[in-house]
């Protein structure tokens, strides 16, 4: 039994790992999920991205991290497919790293957290939180979450129906955190009325300032 358990934990640790390798290598494609199945003729890996162009037209790219996997990670076979990401703006994935080069380019914080909250809301969602936390407007690190919509916090529907996603930016006051939750528009008992799409500033729910020490 506590083989058994050894070679599952040891199985999840590699998938990150591979996970994680995908996403680096491809990030310029801005990934979302990753899926790894176990086929007849090998192992296949579903990428979703949001420009899968930047990918396609890189001749012999997949050829290439095919081969890094066989022979880093010891997959039998590995073939990568490489789909479209069917609605990005609902991924919290794809959002927390949009934010993260938005930020490493010098944009505002709370301008990029507004767009992005218009974006997660115009795409459907039900709700959406995005928290920074790091030096982002003293010496200090500090903590801001800005929150719109409908979010559920805990019990079974958050742990089933909320999405979330972390990443970091490095910008020249050092490293941001990044935190994204979002609730796509799923059908719920209590699910709320539906909002104003066009949302403005002031409509956005914000707690800042927390120390972060």
């Amino acid at each position: 039994m506590v083989d058994i358990e050894k070679r599952i934990v040891q199985q999840k640790i590699k998938e990150f790992e591979i996970k994680k390798f995908l996403t680096e290598e491809l990030k310029r494609a801005e990934v979302g999920n990753i899926e790894i199945n176990k086929t007849p003729l090998g192992i296949k890996l579903t990428v979703y991205v949001k420009k899968p162009r930047l990918i396609l037209s890189r001749r012999g790219e997949l050829k290439r991290l095919a081969e890094i996997l066989k022979e880093k990670y010891n997959l039998d076979n590995p073939f990568i497919e490489i789909k479209e990401e069917e609605n990005p703006e609902l991924n919290p994935k794809i959002i927390a790293r949009e934010i993260a080069v938005l930020l490493e380019r010098g944009f505002n914080f709370r301008r990029v957290a507004y767009m992005m909250l218009n974006r997660i809301i115009q795409a459907g969602a039900l709700g959406a939180e995005i928290e920074l936390s790091g030096k982002l407007v003293s010496e200090r690190a500090k903590a801001f979450k800005f929150t719109y919509g409908y979010l559920k916090k805990c019990g079974d529907p958050a742990y089933k129906y909320v999405r979330v996603a972390y990443d970091t930016a490095l910008t020249k006051p050092g490293v941001i955190g990044i935190i994204v939750k979002i609730l796509p528009p799923v059908d719920l008992p209590d699910k709320p009325k539906i909002l104003d799409k066009n949302i403005k500033e002031e409509e956005v729910e914000k707690v800042g300032d927390s120390k972060k020490d």
